[in-house]
């Protein structure tokens, strides 16, 4: 195989049929029409996808006369959506394109800890010992080190919700595990010197809200991917590039119409706010697989992994991440929050924007800790206790991440400083002793139920530009100024 090949690994929001996504039919007709003609794509069989050898994407779309059970619509369609994008991203850029190869092995249901080796795996503390651990590293990842990569898409960890999310600083959790995984496959790719970049890029894609499994505290889960930075890439996790989901949630990931029984009747969920029908529809054009815990949007999964990668692996002018935050200064009921000016300027002058937001239900998505004792990185037993303070170590106390603990603010653009948000602190009397963003739920779960979808990419804070949505952030807000744990900085 010659051009730039892409390795695709994950569990099941990677391996998520591209038959169950609601862009395929226009990818197959784009393909039907001849675009995209110089991919290929690679496909392992697994526990959701069959095997696919390596072939182009028309000959991929007909191998049956159905399209809806042709091999391409088995394929990833994380992976897939990422080379689609990749290809048009660099067309848009005036990039020569290469040819595009695209290997999919990850599986569903899978753990961080399976697809490492065991010595990987004890360079970190607090984590699972499974005799399932090493399992996909030694079938799904060593098959395929011989052969020269371009770099390498990511995304799993839902099945880690559970786990002790840790810290890289500190060595623990999947905080170390994350990194570590990105440095041992870069140095066994790379062995054999001419072949792999021993820094190849590396990307991933954080678990969208509907990915908690059970789990609480998904938005420290997300810190963990990056390696405890909030940001990617960061020293930890060199030449990386991250697509943010969290505002990716199926448009009906709504649960009430989910359980709700009987489409074909146009049932009415609990409450009767106004029935099932566009949920009905939408699912009668494209069905779930397993329900809401995988999205079906994921062309814009793929869309945001390849502006990733096309800045960060081939050199493309533009944005690699939405607003970042770098600090805040408290005044009375009044907080202004800093993002990093450098990443705004990094592909042409861009601002911090507000999408407007329901401020009756208290949607900003950002909120204020109004009781200092209850400051808490992870919890467990349904809130009832923290088992991680931030400097690893368990607190006291219950209700961590209760309404009346974490409160909602109000937030609009500083129109004297592109980089700034000012926070009106006026619910809680000028208390704020930290500062969280999209830390919990989706873009609509604060607002009224409705039958309707959601909107993507509908949480406030955004990039003006880029259209980048803010990496979420989680700070103590000490002697006026926010302090974010360690080793992430957010002190300017």
């Amino acid at each position: 195989m010659f051009g730039d090949v892409w390795y695709c690994g994950g569990q099941s929001n990677m391996a998520l049929p591209l038959l169950h996504t609601l862009s395929r039919n226009k990818s197959r007709d784009a393909i039907l029409a001849g675009r995209y003609s110089t991919m290929r794509i690679f496909g392992m069989s697994g526990n959701m996808n069959p095997n696919q050898a390596w072939s182009s994407l028309k000959d991929a779309v007909t191998t049956d006369p159905d399209p809806d059970k042709s091999l391409f619509m088995g394929f990833s369609s994380t992976c897939y959506y990422f080379g689609e994008s990749l290809v048009d991203t660099l067309i848009a850029a005036g990039q020569p394109v290469p040819p595009i190869g695209l290997i999919h092995t990850a599986w569903g249901g899978s753990t961080i800890e399976q697809w490492l080796d065991n010595s990987t795996i004890v360079s970190c503390s607090n984590v699972s010992i499974s005799p399932a651990n090493g399992e996909w590293h030694e079938s799904r990842v060593l098959p395929f080190i011989s052969m020269t990569l371009k770099g390498f898409v990511w995304y799993q960890g839902e099945n880690d919700m559970h786990g002790y999310f840790g810290n890289s600083a500190l060595k623990t959790g999947y905080s170390c595990m994350m990194p570590a995984l990105v440095a041992s496959w870069r140095k066994m790719w790379s062995a054999t010197p001419g072949t792999t970049d021993p820094n190849a890029p590396f990307g991933l894609v954080t678990l969208a809200p509907s990915g908690g499994e059970g789990g609480s505290d998904i938005g420290t889960m997300r810190w963990a991917q990056t390696a405890g930075y909030g940001v990617l890439p960061n020293p930890a996790m060199p030449n990386t590039f991250l697509a943010q989901s969290y505002d990716l949630d199926d448009p009906f990931s709504n649960i009430s119409c989910y359980h709700a029984t009987g489409c074909p009747a146009k049932p009415t969920p609990p409450g009767g706010w106004g029935g099932c029908q566009q949920y009905c529809d939408s699912l009668a054009g494209t069905n779930f697989y397993m329900g809401p815990i995988h999205p079906r949007d994921k062309k814009p999964v793929g869309e945001r992994l390849a502006n990733g990668a096309a800045v960060v692996g081939y050199g493309v002018a533009g944005h690699s991440n939405g607003p970042t935050l770098s600090g805040c200064t408290k005044d009375g009921s009044n907080l202004v929050l800093s993002f990093n000016a450098t990443l705004l300027a990094e592909g042409g002058a861009d601002k911090v924007e507000v999408q407007p937001y329901n401020v009756q239900a208290g949607a900003s998505k950002l909120h204020v800790l109004v009781n200092a004792s209850l400051w808490c990185m992870q919890t467990a037993n349904r809130d009832t206790s923290c088992i991680d303070d931030g400097t690893g170590k368990p607190a006291a106390g219950s209700g961590f991440n209760d309404f009346k603990t974490w409160v909602a603010v109000d937030m609009k653009a500083d129109p004297t400083a592109p980089n700034k948000l000012l926070v009106d602190l006026a619910k809680t009397g000028g208390v704020a002793y930290a500062v969280r963003y999209a830390w919990q739920g989706d873009c609509c779960s604060e607002n009224p139920p409705t039958s309707g979808p959601c909107p993507i990419a509908s949480c406030p804070i955004m990039a003006s530009l880029s259209k980048l949505p803010a990496n979420p952030f989680m700070a103590k807000i000490v002697r006026d100024k926010c302090s974010c744990v360690p080793p992430q900085m957010c002190d300017e």
